[in-house]
């Protein structure tokens, strides 16, 4: 039956229409688009794959990548001309975040920011990577001047909205049709339609979608009944076409990672530098997380009669992929991308591990849930190599994760999904929110006491990130922060992690939750001897302030008396794979 399945998908492939194909030198040219901040996170596969399956309908492709440049402001210099300025509303916005932040410069980055903060051990990524100094709009205005593409498709968050439109709104002359997809086009289309932020939106997958707008534009067919796609009628009110069938993730080519600079494979990762991509074992989540999107998702997905959200990719198909890239990209670093990696069935997760040791043997690191690690599963980890795994914790109190956040995860099972990350040696990244709707400073302190605790488990082995809570489109949280007046529907969110809370409310102010957010690792890690000098140091004032860089100093010292002992656990390690010692194993500059 298993053979029959593989061999009904490569059918497909092989019998799937082929869009008509120019061969003349005016081929259809779409241009990829990436809102990011510099360098931040591990280079997507959500754009590769879309321009793996453009290209394989025979369409032009290039990306611009915002990672590159070392300084994107949130708006583009002034120069007098038109266009080249914010609406009022994100402009005054984008003020009141850039002094919240706690960023010593403009042009600092967040990985620098980071290290500076004492989340994670500083790295000598400047030797590998070197960012762009020039005006990103004027080049992102000069590429699409000089390379004239057809389209321009753009996946977005909540907080990347604005922020790519004012890069549109730098294009000279005729622009060109402008696509939005991803899960803040999804759930924004009428604010991206209405405003004329694009002239399509996206919803759902776009593998398939995507090509067929460019064929229908290749060909001037017109695209009010195209599914997947809304856009605006010639009444100017918006069509919402009915979404195809979800995609059938083993037929899909393999992700196209040469579409972007080969500068974003090197990442900072626990000191070292390693050359890394992102590597999709699965897609979707099957969890009813508050603070989340898939919820909305897979109730549409139910709606319409589409399929299942979250599917795990046959297990050939993966190794297959992961091989190719490793040997194309010369990657010796995996982000084995997976929800909830560990809710595998249990021998097929056994079956991948060992497999894995075999035929890939690189360190990789993942994520799961807290109360998927047990013994077995995490000594299975250890010895296919995985050095860390990330964690959402999301908040310190049992009531609030289970009752608001609808996260079913106990205390009893996060101490214990701990205890046997400390035993294995595996490095978690802990991440949680605080500013949530209703949520006091005494809550807030239960999530720092939880994180201490998890510190002393950890023995210093772990980064700690406790971020501002932001409400995105689509999740339930956000309709209960509208509901109570907290939010204001219109706002755009903050393209920056560190940001002031979007949250109006009588618990706490924005500036509190600003303050604690700051000074989170200085709670989390120091003695409570110091806390009355870190309450001064919550204050942004140059009171504040020194008292903030005067803590920091002492925390980065123990740390580093941390660091030290753990790399004598380390070397003690009898399960640590043979990829421990990893990073900076192969000259790549």
């Amino acid at each position: 039956m298993k053979k029959l399945k593989k061999f009904i998908k490569k059918l497909k492939v092989l019998t799937r229409p082929e869009a008509k194909k120019d061969n003349s030198e005016n081929k259809f040219k779409v241009l990829l688009f990436y809102p990011n901040e510099p360098m931040v996170g591990v280079t997507p596969s959500n754009l590769a794959l879309l321009s793996a399956c453009l290209k394989r309908e025979g369409y032009e492709v290039k990306l611009f990548d915002c990672s590159l440049y070392k300084s994107i402001r949130y708006e583009p210099r002034p120069d007098g001309e038109e266009g080249h300025q914010l609406t009022v509303k994100n402009k005054e916005h984008a003020e009141i975040n850039r002094a919240a932040s706690p960023l010593k410069e403009k042009e600092e980055t967040q990985d620098e920011l980071r290290a500076r903060l004492g989340q994670v051990k500083k790295s000598p990524i400047d030797d590998y990577v070197k960012l762009k100094t020039t005006n990103p709009y004027d080049d992102f205005a000069d590429l699409v001047e000089d390379w004239k593409p057809d389209l321009i498709g753009i996946s977005v968050v909540d907080s990347t909205i604005e922020f790519s439109y004012n890069f549109i709104c730098q294009i000279r002359g005729k622009k060109p049709h402008v696509v939005m997809g991803g899960t803040g086009a999804t759930f924004s289309y009428e604010k991206i339609l209405n405003r004329g932020y694009a002239d399509f939106v996206c919803a759902g997958e776009g593998e398939e979608a995507l090509p067929e707008l460019c064929y229908r534009l290749q060909n001037n067919i017109q695209c009010y009944d195209l599914k997947n796609m809304y856009l605006k009628g010639p009444d100017g009110k918006i069509i919402k076409n009915s979404q195809r069938p979800t995609v059938d993730i083993d037929t899909l080519p393999f992700p196209d990672f040469s579409i972007y600079d080969d500068m974003r494979f090197y990442r900072p990762f626990m000191g070292k530098v390693v050359r890394m991509a992102q590597i999709d074992w699965d897609r979707g989540c099957p969890y009813q997380c508050t603070y989340c999107a898939a919820p909305a998702i897979m109730a549409n997905n139910r709606k319409e009669k589409i399929g299942k959200y979250y599917r795990v990719k046959d297990e050939d198909k993966i190794f297959e992929e992961m091989k190719f890239l490793i040997k194309e990209y010369r990657l010796d670093f995996l982000y084995i991308s997976s929800e909830t990696l560990l809710i595998i069935r249990k021998d097929k997760f056994k079956r991948i591990m060992e497999r894995y040791k075999k035929e890939i043997n690189l360190p990789f690191w993942c994520q799961s849930r807290l109360d998927t690690f047990s013994d077995e599963r995490t000594k299975l980890l250890k010895e296919a190599g995985c050095q860390s795994v990330s964690v959402g914790l999301e908040h310190g109190s049992e009531k609030v994760r289970m009752k608001l956040l609808k996260k079913a995860l106990p205390n009893k099972k996060v101490y214990e999904g701990f205890e046997i990350l400390a035993k294995y040696n595996i490095r978690p990244t802990v991440n949680s929110m605080m500013g949530l709707p209703d949520e006091t400073r005494e809550e807030v302190f239960e999530t720092i006491e939880i994180n201490r605790e998890i510190s002393k488990i950890m023995k210093g082995n772990h980064n700690l990130n406790v971020f501002t809570f932001v409400p995105f489109s689509g999740t339930h949280l956000r309709k209960i922060c509208i509901d109570k007046g907290y939010v204001d529907p219109e706002a755009p969110i903050s393209f920056s992690f560190y940001k002031e809370s979007m949250l109006t409310m009588p618990t706490m102010t924005k500036k509190e939750i600003a303050g604690l957010e700051k000074t989170a690792p200085l709670y989390i890690g120091l003695d409570k001897s110091y806390w009355p000098q870190i309450k001064i140091a919550e204050e942004d004032s140059e009171k504040g302030h020194e008292m903030f860089e005067k803590l920091m100093i002492v925390l980065k010292e123990k740390r580093e008396k941390e660091e030290m002992q753990l790399n004598v656990t380390i070397a003690e390690d009898h399960l640590a794979s043979p990829m421990v010692n990893f990073g900076g194993k192969i000259d790549y500059k």
